[in-house]
């Protein structure tokens, strides 16, 4: 804290002209901490003011980064909500569906609306997923739009799918 002496209290608070020994104490980590408070705002937005400066392959990369990660955690959230599913083995067939159902109802409703924009339709979702899952070879490829179809049914409605 800074103290100044009388004669400024005499120019800053008139009420006080007589008293000799009145300081004035400004608290400056109070106002430092407020000011500094502004100054962050204000440069978190010109930070995010220049991203719209990004060459549309930067954008492109981080919102295809986005994709990817909504897509490893809604197939790690589909093994881990199915009975008879683990990580890093080969799951059957019926298992994998239920599977792919479950991690497709995560994407579309934890997914940010741009991200699943970018990622596609409900059935382009369903088969991104479905190719990171570890299936049989033999495994035949189900109908994606049929199980986007029943995902769909299954969402409130304020989700957009």
């Amino acid at each position: 804290m800074l103290e100044f002496p009388a004669a400024l209290a005499a120019l800053t608070l008139p009420a006080q002209l007589g008293d000799t020994t009145t300081t004035v104490q400004i608290p400056v980590s109070d106002v430092t901490g407020a000011v500094a408070q502004y100054v962050a705002l204000a440069l978190v937005g010109a930070f995010m003011w220049g991203f719209k400066f990004l060459p549309q392959q930067v954008c492109a990369m981080l919102m295809t980064m986005r994709v990817d990660q909504l897509l490893t955690r809604a197939v790690t959230f589909g093994i881990n909500s199915v009975a008879g599913a683990t990580k890093d083995r080969i799951i059957s067939i019926d298992v994998g569906n239920r599977v792919l159902k479950e991690a497709l109802t995560y994407a579309l409703m934890h997914g940010g609306t741009l991200v699943k924009r970018f990622a596609g339709s409900p059935v382009d979702l369903a088969e991104k997923i479905w190719s990171r899952l570890e299936l049989p070879a033999d495994a035949v490829k189900p109908d994606f739009a049929s199980i986007a179809a029943q995902v769909a049914v299954t969402l409130p409605a304020k989700v957009s799918a």
